[in-house]
C-alpha cells in the first residue's frame, strides 16, 4: 500500500495538499490488511480475519484476509469502491502512518509520515497540510489524532497477541482453495486453537475474560467462516454487488 513513505516536514512539505478518498484503487493490490483488536468483533462477520508472526515485536498481529494471493483484493470494486461496510482503520488512515523517529533516549517518539507516491498527495489540490507560517493545519491535525488512536489500539493489540502467545494458543494454518483449476495457498497464517482454548484451566480463562480479550477471541474464530468470500476472486462488473463504503474518515471512532 505505501510506496514511498516520508516524514512530514513544514519546510520540505509546505506545499503539500492531499485530495480526500475518492476510491480504494490504491489498495486495490493489497491481499492483507492489519487490524487492531478493537475492530475484531465489527470485522468478524466481513473478513477472515488470520494472525501473522512480527519478528519486529516477537509476537503476532491480526490481519483481514482480503484476497488469496498476493495482488487481489476481492473487497474492491470495479469503480474503486469497497464491497463491505466496514473498511479497517489503517486503510482509512492513508495516505498517513506514523513511524518511529530517529533519535537517542528512552522515551518512543513517532513521527506523521505521508505516502509521497500516492495518487492522493497533490501540490495543486486538495487540503494543505500547513499554512504559509508552517503550522500544521487542521486537516493535519485531524490526521495526526487518527493516527494516536490507532497507535494506541495498536499497543492494546499487542497485549493481546502476547497473552494469546504466551498460553500457546497459536497455530500454523494452511489457507488453501480452488478457483477454477488453480489451487490457491497461502503461507505463514496462524489462528487460535480452539481445543487449547477450551483446555485452559479455569484461572487462564478467567484471565483472558478480565482483561476483555474473550469476545476478540471467539470473533477471530467465527471470521474463518468468511473464507467463502475470498474464493471466486476479484469481482467484475456486478449489479447486485453489496453496497459500497464511502472512501472517507468518520467523525467519530476509528473502529465502529
Amino acid at each position: 500500500m505505501f510506496r514511498e513513505l516520508v516524514a512530514l516536514n513544514s519546510k520540505r512539505h509546505a506545499a503539500l495538499r492531499v485530495r480526500p478518498q475518492a476510491s480504494f484503487e490504491f489498495v486495490r493490490g493489497v491481499h492483507m490488511a492489519a487490524l487492531m483488536q478493537a475492530e475484531l468483533v465489527r470485522a468478524a462477520s466481513i473478513y477472515p480475519i488470520v494472525f501473522v508472526e512480527d519478528p519486529a515485536i516477537d509476537s503476532f498481529r491480526p490481519m483481514a484476509l482480503l484476497g488469496l494471493r498476493e495482488g487481489e483484493n476481492v473487497y474492491v470494486d470495479t469503480d474503486g469502491s469497497w464491497l463491505a461496510s466496514y473498511v479497517p482503520a489503517v486503510i482509512r488512515a492513508y495516505p498517513f502512518a506514523l513511524a518511529r523517529a530517529a533519535g537517542e533516549g528512552a522515551a518512543e517518539r513517532f513521527a506523521v509520515c505521508i505516502d509521497a507516491a500516492s495518487e492522493l498527495v497533490s501540490l495543486t489540490e486538495g487540503a494543505r497540510l500547513f499554512d504559509a507560517h508552517g503550522t500544521p493545519t487542521e486537516a493535519l491535525e485531524q490526521a495526526r489524532q487518527w493516527l494516536q488512536q490507532i497507535r494506541d489500539m495498536q499497543l492494546r493489540t499487542d497485549e493481546f497477541c502476547r497473552a494469546l502467545a504466551a498460553r500457546n494458543l497459536f497455530t500454523p494454518f494452511a489457507v488453501r482453495a480452488r478457483r477454477g483449476d488453480e489451487t490457491l495457498e497461502v503461507d505463514g497464517c496462524y489462528v487460535i486453537n480452539e481445543e487449547r482454548l477450551d483446555g485452559l484451566p479455569d484461572a487462564k480463562l478467567f484471565e483472558l475474560r478480565r482483561e476483555g480479550w474473550l469476545s476478540s477471541i471467539y470473533a477471530h474464530l467465527v471470521s474463518l467462516q468468511q473464507f467463502e468470500r475470498l474464493e471466486d476472486g476479484p469481482p467484475e462488473d456486478d449489479p447486485d454487488a453489496v453496497e459500497p463504503a464511502h472512501a472517507s474518515r468518520p467523525s467519530g471512532s476509528t473502529f465502529s
